[in-house]
């Protein structure tokens, strides 16, 4: 079993792409580091990273957190020209479920969660934004943001 599981990792990281990615102001690399993401699907790691709606889809990204927690949320935003639009189905989630909590300062850690874009969402090209920080002081965690174009 353990064989099939470090198979299907081994797997999911050669077909996820290296996606193009930029560090937001919130947070600097001096509270935490994010040194890579990677999009299922992004061909060629070429921005932006093309979405089907109605299929899934996976990112994950690694982290260096600069500070040690207990506990970790996450959210995912649009990052509009009037400000950041929430997810609504994940805007303010527990990352201990996608990730190892607690975190340990010093210690790079992965990030991992799939989701199912609703056909509901507009097509187009958009700025997602993601946010990990610190439940007991919100001042520690980590954001990058990456285009995407979700179409049919």
């Amino acid at each position: 079993m353990k064989i099939y599981l470090v198979f299907v990792a081994l797997l999911s990281v050669a077909v996820a792409e290296v996606a193009k990615f930029t560090k937001c102001d919130e947070y600097s690399d001096d509270i935490c580091e994010v040194t890579e993401v990677r999009v299922t699907p992004c061909k060629n790691g070429k921005p932006p990273c093309k979405l089907t709606k109605g299929k899934e889809s996976s990112i994950q990204f690694d982290f260096t957190p600069k500070f040690a927690a207990d506990k970790l949320m996450t959210g995912l935003w649009w990052a509009s020209d009037t400000g950041d639009v929430p997810f609504d189905a994940f805007s303010n989630v527990d990352a201990c479920l996608y990730t190892s909590c607690p975190i340990q300062a010093g210690q790079k850690q992965e990030l991992s969660y799939k989701l199912l874009l609703s056909k509901l969402l507009p097509n187009g090209i958009y700025t997602f934004k993601w946010k990990l920080w610190n439940t007991d002081d919100a001042t520690k965690g980590c954001c990058f943001k990456t285009e995407v174009q979700l179409r049919k």
